[in-house]
Formats: structure tokens, C-alpha cells, sequence
């Protein structure tokens, strides 16, 4: 294969993640952002989901998104952090900064 193979569907690519970055950071008509939170497992290993937190006005300050991220839940049986018969975990938010991944008002939830 020669490079320019490889050059042009690299650059369409790249495009189009320029553009999907674009459209994430300037969407001023959605009324919600995504919250990725993220905790430690029982094996030492990190996990992570997420919550659409809704109604929110954009573009939304940190503080507009924490007053309303809750502490949530997971099944702690398949992390190590639980046994079957009583499983459920709560994801407690600690600390939250800008999704440098996902960009825009998103955040990741340091629980």
C-alpha cells in the first residue's frame, strides 16, 4: 500500500472528527449533557458509566451540572466490590471537571 492510500482516509477521518468535535462543543439546542462517571473496582481496575443528566441549560457551568448529578447506582457483584446476594453500590459524586473526551458542558464524575 502506498501512502497516499493510507493519506486520504486518514484525512477524510480526521475530518470528520474535527467535525463531530465541533458539533459537540457549539450544540446550543440540547437541553442535557452527559455525565461519565468514574470509580475504582474491586480488582483495582477502573469502571465507568454514564448518566444523561436533562434540563440543563447550555453551554452549563460546572456548578449548574453538580447541584444536580445523584448518587447513583451499579451492581457491585460483577466489579468485586459485592457479594450476589446484596449487590447494590452507590456511586457518590467527589469531585467533577470537564469530559475532555466528549467536550462541550459534559463532565466526568469522580466517585
Amino acid at each position: 500500500f502506498g501512502s497516499s492510500c493510507f493519506g486520504s482516509r486518514s484525512t477524510t477521518a480526521m475530518d470528520a472528527l474535527q467535525k463531530l468535535k465541533f458539533n459537540l462543543e457549539n450544540d446550543k439546542e440540547a437541553n442535557y449533557v452527559m455525565a461519565e462517571y468514574v470509580w475504582i473496582d474491586g480488582f483495582g481496575g477502573l469502571r465507568s458509566k454514564t448518566k444523561v443528566i436533562t434540563g440543563v441549560t447550555l453551554p452549563a457551568s460546572i456548578d449548574d451540572v453538580k447541584g444536580r448529578l445523584p448518587v447513583w447506582n451499579f451492581d457491585g457483584s460483577s466489579t468485586g466490590q459485592a457479594p450476589g446476594e446484596d449487590s447494590e453500590v452507590c456511586l457518590k459524586p467527589r469531585a467533577v471537571f470537564r469530559d475532555p473526551f466528549r467536550g462541550g458542558s459534559n463532565v466526568m464524575v469522580m466517585a
